[in-house]
């Protein structure tokens, strides 16, 4: 009994991929599970660095700024540190809507990530992860999106769920990185919704886009990444605007096509072993140098490696996805 948190963020930007908008869980329709700090193995994981911002999550990464996804567009002027992240009450901060010459907020060219400045000083910040072995580590991913929707059943056996409107509750869970992801914009971390999974196994879904995916480095959970999208979206058939399209966060596509009217369906085969749908984060390290070069507050053991990479310059593989 897994329970799998579904986060996703729908913006329709591709073939085959999905904005993400929220977190569902498999073995729990509960909207209420995972709403607060976790604990345990999962303690300062990454929660207590999140706030919203608009509708969406963002994440606190230096004393004065914040990163989230473009793809959302700007959700107003001000990003909250909520209690339910600091544990204390709410605090608001107001953006410098002046940043960067007039235009207010930085993207990171050739990605989905943007960069705010606030006009106050945050009281924490996460750290990020600026190295390249992200594969095969346990990651804790956040999103505000709604609880778990109908069941997808192929042949009358469930394969997922399918993914629900925002309602605007933030949730964590847990995943593995199962590898890095090239597209055009940007490296993505890549998370595999498995039936055997993470204890809080999750994945994203409508509302979850802009939430920090954090990975643990020698004991400190470090920012890894940044929810962008899922696979998607699916259907029971290959027939054109019959309306029955939908997405969904499957541990099985099999027996379903994925696609869209759009561009046409693919018919994923149905075979003996599950063919789960993935999850993608824009990848942080790739772009720490840029990041820094904002922020200018470079990890003490990075400066170094920050150094190098602005003047080397760091390489973009390109893949495709929808953002969540």
């Amino acid at each position: 009994m897994c329970s799998r948190i579904l986060c996703a963020t729908f913006a329709l930007l591709c073939l085959s991929l999905t904005p993400c908008h929220a977190i569902v869980f498999e073995a729990t329709a509960d909207p209420s599970h995972n709403t607060t700090a976790p604990t345990g193995i999962y303690a300062d994981s990454g929660w207590q660095y999140e706030g919203t911002y608009g509708a969406y999550l963002g994440t606190m990464i230096a004393p004065q700024y914040f990163i989230t996804a473009q793809h959302f567009g700007t959700q107003g002027t001000t990003f909250t540190h909520n209690g339910i992240f600091s544990g204390g009450a709410d605090v608001t901060y107001n953006i410098d809507t002046a940043a960067n010459g007039g235009v207010g907020y930085w993207n990171i060219a050739g990605t989905d990530l943007r960069i705010f400045k606030i006009q106050e000083t945050f009281s924490t910040y996460a750290p990020l992860y600026t190295g390249s072995s992200e594969t095969g580590l346990t990651m804790e991913v956040n999103g505000r999106g709604g609880p778990r929707g109908a069941d997808v059943l192929v042949g009358g056996i469930l394969h997922g769920w399918q993914v629900t409107n925002p309602d605007g509750t933030a949730r964590w869970g847990t995943n593995t990185v199962s590898g890095i992801y090239s597209s055009a914009i940007g490296d993505l971390l890549t998370a595999s919704f498995s039936a055997s999974g993470t204890a809080e196994e999750a994945t994203l879904s409508n509302g979850d886009s802009g939430g920090g995916v954090f990975v643990n480095d020698g004991g400190i959970w470090k920012l890894a990444g940044v929810n962008y999208s899922i696979d998607g979206m699916f259907d029971t058939n290959n027939v054109v605007n019959d309306g029955s399209d939908f997405n969904a966060a499957l541990f099985d596509r099999g027996g379903l096509y994925q696609g869209s009217d759009s561009f046409g369906w693919t018919l994923i085969p149905d075979l003996p072993l599950d063919n789960p749908s993935s999850m993608y984060a824009s990848r942080i390290s790739t772009s720490a140098a840029a990041i820094m070069s904002i922020t200018m507050v470079p990890e003490p053991q990075s400066a170094l490696l920050v150094m190098l990479a602005l003047s080397v310059g760091l390489l973009q593989r390109e893949r495709v996805t929808r953002p969540v």
